[in-house]
């Protein structure tokens, strides 16, 4: 074979798009999940939720860390891409959800916290 052919011969196998399955890389077959021996059993009901807090989550992981959050929350807003208008409408977010929150935001840029 001379060295144009092996070259062409290369040229050819590097063009080849290697989909799965191939000759290549033949077909696998997955391993066979195990079927449970005894069906699960019970009746689906929908119920009302009592006392229903949907903030109560937040909030805790909020008060759990809040020092770590409010420094993540002023690294993104003093980005320099981050208008003062912008700036000023998170800040009002944040005072709506929580007002420390936004109070403690607001200190870190030299504002007053408006809701």
């Amino acid at each position: 074979m001379t060295s144009n052919a092996l070259a062409f011969t290369f040229y050819i196998l590097c063009l080849q798009v290697n989909y799965f399955p191939s000759h290549f890389d033949p077909c696998r077959h997955a391993e066979r999940v195990p079927i449970p021996s005894h069906p699960l059993g019970g009746r689906r009901e929908e119920a009302m939720i009592e006392k229903e807090n949907n903030f109560a989550q937040p909030g805790a992981t909020f008060r759990s860390g809040p020092e770590r959050f409010i420094a993540r929350v002023v690294d993104a807003l003093s980005d320099p891409r981050v208008t003062h208008e912008i700036r000023s409408i998170w800040l009002s977010y944040w005072s709506q959800a929580d007002r420390m929150l936004g109070q403690k935001i607001a200190t870190k840029f030299n504002v007053k916290a408006n809701m």
